[in-house]
């Protein structure tokens, strides 16, 4: 599926442009406005892959159109494909240098049109692409794989600000660490994956009683963090205690065994002096 809008004040100008597009097959959907405020209108509702436009146009011009377009969902990445009946050489490199991806003069050519109509919108989806895969990876490098808890780095992050902004507002903070006892045990009575098991039933069970401001995360190997904002120590203190209590009468299914485990806490908190 790919979507290209042509915005051109004549409407016979169009009318060319629509019949070589659909003769091409390059594009399943044409939309089409006759001034750059309908074209902005489109661009604001749909989601466009290429937009092929005139340069002189009333009311809002190609150029200040082209300078608009960041404004829309994914405008940044929208390339903008001029047609131009000047020969100014000039011109053409200033739009080239404000954000257009081409700029082709008047009269064109049908089949060198309908060739860079298809390879900048090769190049459009290979940067979706990119930017898709960008933001999976920027994802995975902040979750944990075994727990879906935030991964060490992200916690690490987090807790730096949350101590810079208690520090600078005198307001509380507080860190909650958790730690599974005799995880070994488990490990070598029922095996590593009985260990996961226990890893994820326990970061579920935390992450189900803390406040939706909190960041949770794991630490270590068995060891869970707790970042609380606006949490004293005597608070931690208590949200620990029901933590201890909720996993220890929680048993965590493996296979056709239920296990359990305790766990140790420790609570720290921000102190003007630090």
């Amino acid at each position: 599926m790919s979507t290209i809008l042509v915005i051109d004040d004549s409407e016979a100008h169009r009318g060319e442009i629509r019949a070589l597009l659909e003769e091409s097959r390059v594009f399943t959907t044409i939309l089409e406005a006759a001034d750059g405020f309908g074209g902005l209108r489109l661009l604001m509702g749909h989601a466009v892959d290429v937009v092929l436009l005139d340069l002189e146009m009333p009311k809002l011009d190609g150029e200040k159109l082209l300078r608009m377009k960041d404004s829309s969902p994914g405008g940044s990445n929208i390339p903008f494909i001029f047609l131009t009946g000047s020969a100014d050489v000039a011109q053409r490199a200033r739009l080239l240098t404000r954000g257009a991806s081409d700029a082709i003069e008047k009269p064109f050519h049908p089949a060198e049109l309908v060739a860079r109509l298809r390879l900048h919108l090769k190049v459009k989806r290979l940067q979706d692409e990119l930017m898709l895969k960008n933001a999976s990876l920027a994802q995975l490098s902040s979750i944990d794989g075994l727990t879906g808890l935030r991964a060490r780095r992200f916690v690490d992050d987090v807790l730096n600000i949350e101590f810079l902004r208690a520090r600078r507002y005198r307001t509380p903070l507080s860190v909650v660490m958790a730690d599974v006892d005799h995880f070994k045990k488990v490990n070598d009575e029922f095996g590593h994956l009985a260990g996961d098991a226990v890893l994820r039933g326990v970061a579920e069970v935390v992450q189900c009683m803390v406040r939706t401001t909190d960041v949770v995360g794991r630490y270590g190997g068995e060891e869970i963090i707790v970042v609380g904002p606006q949490n004293d120590a005597e608070g931690a203190g208590v949200l620990a205690e029901r933590l201890r209590g909720a996993i220890e009468a929680a048993r965590f299914e493996f296979g056709d065994r239920k296990l359990g485990v305790t766990v140790s806490f420790g609570v720290a908190d921000y102190q003007r002096h630090m």
